[in-house]
């Protein structure tokens, strides 16, 4: 298994600890954890505690997970992590079949929001219906004002 920490010092139990929530994480995905391995393990988001919040750690992790029904198979990792005086916390974990769907959880914590996008289809049904409405309104007027 590599370790990629992007320059942070981080201890050896917190290692291991993140490594054994990866393979929890695994076990709750329905793989077979004798079967299955970690590759990669990275700290890809670190939010430092302060005297008035607590702070936040967010792992990626890429595995080859065997599954009873489907055999071997890629997935990639979350785990994301509180960080109260100098301790790892578990707050969520997740597997997910394809890097693209772990990128928008990332974006989507950072964020808060699913979409980047503004033309979202119901942005689009609201603007339309808005429009619709607004050309009754001003037929009605013109109708009114032409009697």
């Amino acid at each position: 298994m590599n370790l990629e920490a992007g320059g942070q010092k981080i201890s050896e139990q917190s290692i291991k600890q993140v490594e054994l929530d990866s393979f929890l994480a695994l076990e709750k995905a329905r793989f077979r954890l004798e079967l299955s391995d970690v590759t990669l393990l990275r700290c890809v988001s670190v939010k430092e505690e302060t005297e008035d919040s607590f702070g936040q750690q967010l792992w990626f992790f890429d595995a080859v997970g065997m599954h009873t029904k489907m055999g071997s198979v890629n997935c990639f990792g979350v785990l994301h992590y509180r960080v109260e005086y100098g301790l790892l916390e578990l707050m969520q974990t997740h597997v997910f079949d394809s890097e693209n769907e772990r990128r928008q959880y990332q974006r989507f914590s950072k964020t808060g929001k699913r979409t980047d996008r503004f033309w979202h289809p119901a942005n689009c049904w609201l603007l339309g219906g808005l429009a619709a409405v607004g050309m009754v309104w001003l037929m009605y007027l013109s109708f009114l004002m032409a009697r």
